[in-house]
């Protein structure tokens, strides 16, 4: 009796479990039944897209990092000729040569989709692309990198100076070049920073400028000034400094103001001198405002 009991548990449990295996089998059915009819393709086809979109920004990538490659040896090639001033107002503005510019953008717009896409791994230097492209949007396209001199003396100002990724370029001296090319002579500032001193040692040493050396700072001329226009601006400079300064000394020549070799020869030294005692005596008797008629008048 206990083996029929036992044997129609056995019956009734195995029935059960076949229920509920066909149950499962109609369940399964009616999911794949609710299942887009392309559910297999459409997965694949998600995973393909994946795949393209991977290999899409790495090659994104790899076009980036030659951009800046690129932009890096333009930038560090570039001559002083290139680059281009536009003034507005009481401000000179730098615009980098348009082939540079180009690339910077699309340098830019490559960062940008791949930063978007949290796919900036494969940019070699990551630090500076990304650099490059902040520094174009701020400061490169909306052309926002300027100076500004004091008007009528042409002593310079660089108050910003360049952005972070334009740096290590010599992009200071060749902008400060074609300035002096732009205003036939400029001036430094006696507080100037050591920066900017440096970029006037370095124009000091150019053959194409003639320059005269105080003890706190410098006068540059363009090489190709007539004689007569030399002769005003260093006539004006050396009155400036008897007119401003407090010292009660005469300027010696070699020692106190020093006048490059050049100059000198075509101003000729006697004349120089005789300027030099002149001025000593007659400059604060002068009311005039120095290279009132010589130096660069802006937004005229």
């Amino acid at each position: 009796m206990r083996y029929l009991f036992g044997m129609r548990d056995l019956i009734t449990k195995i029935i059960r479990e076949e229920a509920e295996v066909k149950e499962m089998g109609i369940s399964m059915g009616k999911l794949r039944d609710s299942q887009p009819k392309n559910y297999l393709v459409k997965s694949l086809k998600d995973k393909e897209e994946g795949q393209w979109l991977k290999a899409a920004l790495k090659e994104m990538s790899e076009e980036c990092n030659k951009l800046y490659s690129e932009i890096d040896e333009s930038l560090k090639n570039i001559s002083w000729e290139e680059i281009k001033l536009h003034e507005q107002g009481k401000f000179f503005y730098i615009v980098l040569p348009s082939e540079i510019r180009k690339k910077m953008l699309e340098l830019t717009e490559t960062y940008e989709e791949l930063a978007e896409n949290n796919y900036t791994n494969g940019l070699v230097p990551l630090n500076k692309i990304k650099q490059m492209a902040e520094d174009y949007r701020e400061f490169i396209q909306p052309i926002w990198v300027w100076m500004y001199i004091d008007q009528p003396r042409n002593r310079t100002h660089f108050p910003k100076g360049l952005p972070k990724s334009l740096l290590g370029y010599n992009l200071g001296f060749k902008i400060y070049r074609k300035l002096l090319n732009f205003l036939g002579f400029m001036q430094s500032e006696e507080n100037a920073t050591k920066d900017v001193q440096e970029v006037y040692r370095k124009l000091l040493q150019m053959p194409s400028i003639n320059a005269v050396v105080y003890k706190d700072s410098v006068l540059l001329l363009e090489d190709g000034l007539s004689k007569d226009e030399v002769i005003d601006i260093v006539r004006d400079s050396i009155y400036e400094r008897y007119l401003t300064k407090a010292s009660s000394r005469k300027l010696v020549l070699n020692r106190s103001i020093i006048v490059s070799s050049k100059l000198l020869k075509m101003i000729g030294e006697t004349r120089l001198l005789n300027m030099m005692y002149e001025l000593f005596y007659t400059a604060k008797k002068e009311k005039r405002v120095p290279f009132e008629d010589l130096g660069y008048k802006m937004g005229e």
